[in-house]
């Protein structure tokens, strides 16, 4: 899509009814589908594309994304027939109200974008694109936009025709709960109100919503679609409301079609290869195993069949047992050269535990890996890959064994902490600290992988889990992402041996500033996003005990990160695939004041949630839409509260919360 034509063919005007009208023509193709999703694509006049999504059991609403391509300069005219009036949607983007009864309405979620795009579908840049001109009269709407040169114009539209009503009231009337941000880990970016879905949705593909370094590209990321379809599924569970299935079906076959024919799904994040993130493709993994729970369609259960037995050959025999791959960079020696001549970062090949040379050793998706296949084991009953899975475990549990140098990395790590302090600590330093900090951060950190190469050791003095062993750069932000993940991995094999290593590892960041110091904004270091990965991590720690002390630590990083200004992982509402059983999810209230978050921890058909205030004064405790079932509640110290029948007006303190569980 680099081309870009000398000229353009007179675009538009669009009607928006015959968008949606089906046309038996040649210039249609069909993409995989099913008997809940169909997708169309057809090729318009003017080289304009355009992609149709229905839904069969719910066929008055659908969405189509327009595309106009690329050329000179021009303004193109969208119209409705008939008599419309626009408003703001309260969930986001504009509202097309028909004055005559029977005619269909339209949703915009978003104002037009102006893209461009290299051959592989990534975008390079995107822009607002500038409407010049409106008018509506009892015949039609009319809005004009302005189409610069050389730009793709991105277009997407939702119809519903009058029974599907309740869909467009749904929009109109969101509860609190639905326009509290959630956090994106791909994006590092806040999904607020169910507009921004596309924000993400990108005709047709799933993006991240933010340009990636260092080639400062948006490339598609089925991690986010995962974490997307997640964020709906809660909400879905909590309010009853149609349109959030239907967004969980275009978002699932946005990621279906766009699977590769050996299997894979490929980013193109670092490099002009088109390399697989292998953590990416694990999303994809995770998202077609909770839509075909949800929905046991054969396109769906082929998908997932084919990206399992990708990820499968994705490994390094090793010494100690198989270990599975961060990305297809690894495949040879080359490639890991242009991984560093894009990043300036380098490598140097070794063979610790007799693996390849460009095997970097990355514990978190190795261990992310793992659980996508055991995942897929539960879901599908398919046992093909036991035995690989088993070897993956034995290679799991002999490097977080490894305990080499011990006194040695007391010492480094000791050092290492002081540069992992939050900037107000770290101004109060003594003299003499203050200098150890800064020669370790200059001297030390820089020469750590030195060290971990004569003693290879991921568990480290004082808890903190390393990411990887063969890389020169070190990465401090991970510990929050190990801990995740070896949660994670603890729920789907319960027999491992981990509770201390988990325990330590807990300690080390609740036991010190180390959360502080990742919530800080730092210009060259995007390191917030360890705070809402700590969430998860805790939620997960929440939901495989009854550990009062994991509460604490998850309303702690609570507060951390909505003080720092940031959303909170989509588990937290209810529907985790990995952590609640379909059967057993419990619906997530919503408070009546939308400074209040409510998380989620609802397992095994139990309903508990903690209440969360980050403000600086004492809030009421009032709901919007109440808990399913009548909980006893508790303070923060773990008190219970006289009288539980008045907690629906219980005041929560300022930088506190309140604890509600099932008896």
């Amino acid at each position: 899509m680099t081309d870009h034509n000398s000229s353009r063919p007179e675009q538009g005007p669009y009607d928006l009814q015959q968008l949606f009208q089906t046309t038996p023509d040649s210039e249609s193709e069909h993409l995989p589908g099913s008997g809940i999703f169909k997708r169309t694509l057809r090729n318009l006049p003017g080289q304009a594309t355009l992609i149709v999504d229905n839904f069969p059991d719910e066929e008055g609403a659908s969405c189509c994304f327009l595309r106009i391509p690329s050329g000179k300069a021009c303004t193109t005219r969208f119209l409705v027939q008939g008599a419309y009036q626009a408003e703001s949607c309260p969930s986001g983007g504009w509202l097309l109200k028909p004055a005559a009864p029977g005619s269909p309405s339209y949703w915009i979620p978003q104002i037009p974008v102006s893209r461009t795009l290299d051959k592989n579908a990534r975008i390079l840049t995107e822009t607002t694109a500038t409407v010049t001109g409106f008018s509506a009269s009892a015949t039609e709407l009319v809005v004009e936009i302005s189409v610069p040169d050389n730009v793709y114009v991105d277009i997407t539209l939702w119809r519903f025709l009058p029974d599907a009503g309740s869909i467009q009231t749904g929009l109109e009337q969101p509860l609190n709960l639905e326009t509290q941000p959630v956090y994106l880990w791909n994006s590092q970016t806040g999904y607020r109100i169910l507009a921004d879905i596309y924000l993400y949705l990108v005709h047709g593909h799933v993006y991240t919503n933010r340009f990636i370094w260092p080639r400062m590209w948006k490339i598609c990321s089925e991690l986010d679609a995962y974490t997307l379809f997640v964020t709906l599924d809660g909400l879905e569970l909590a309010t009853g409301k149609k349109i959030y299935n239907l967004l969980k079906r275009q978002l699932l076959f946005s990621v279906l079609t766009r699977q590769e024919e050996d299997g894979g799904w490929y980013h193109g994040e670092w490099t002009d290869q088109m390399e697989s993130h292998y953590r990416f493709h694990n999303g994809a993994l995770l998202l077609l195993q909770a839509g075909l729970e949800e929905w046991p369609e054969p396109v769906i259960r082929d998908a997932l069949e084919r990206g399992a037995s990708f990820v499968s050959r994705q490994k390094d025999e090793t010494a100690l047992g198989t270990w599975f791959l961060h990305d297809s960079l690894e495949d040879s020696p080359e490639l890991m050269d242009e991984l560093c001549k894009q990043t300036g970062s380098r490598w140097e090949p070794n063979r610790t535990f007799g693996k390849s040379a460009t095997n970097k050793l990355i514990l978190n998706t190795h261990l992310d890996t793992i659980v996508a296949l055991e995942r897929y084991r539960e879901v599908t009953g398919d046992n093909q890959f036991t035995g690989l899975v088993d070897s993956a475990r034995s290679a799991t549990r002999s490097v977080l064994a490894l305990r080499p140098a011990e006194q040695l990395y007391r010492i480094v790590y000791r050092a290492i902490g002081l540069t992992l302090l939050p900037a107000s600590e770290a101004e109060q330093l003594p003299t003499l600290p203050r200098a150890i900090k800064r020669l370790t951060w200059m001297y030390l950190n820089p020469q750590l992988y030195r060290i971990k190469k004569a003693y290879p050791r991921f568990v480290m003095p004082g808890g903190l889990i390393e990411r990887h062993l063969s890389m020169p750069h070190c990465d401090f932000n991970y510990p929050a992402v190990n801990v995740m993940d070896l949660a994670r991995y603890w729920r789907c094999f319960p027999e491992e041996d981990l509770e201390e290593i988990l325990n330590n590892a807990i300690k080390a960041v609740a036991d010190t500033s180390i959360m502080k110091y990742w919530a800080e904004v730092k210009a060259r270091n995007r390191q917030q996003f360890a705070v809402v990965v700590w969430i998860e991590a805790m939620y997960n720690m929440c939901t495989l005990s009854n550990e009062p002390a994991y509460r604490r630590h998850l309303a702690d990083a609570i507060l951390c990160a909505t003080e720092a200004g940031l959303g909170l992982p989509p588990a937290l509402l209810g529907a985790d695939h990995e952590a609640v059983q379909k059967k057993h999810r419990i619906p997530c209230p919503s408070p009546a004041d939308s400074r209040l978050r409510v998380a989620n921890l609802s397992c095994g058909g139990k309903m508990e949630i903690l209440v969360i205030n980050n403000q600086s004064t004492d809030l009421d405790l009032v709901w919007e839409k109440s808990p399913d079932r009548p909980l006893t509640w508790y303070t923060a110290d773990n008190q219970n509260i006289a009288n539980p029948e008045s907690t629906a007006h219980s005041s929560i303190p300022a930088h506190g919360w309140l604890w509600g569980r099932e008896n």
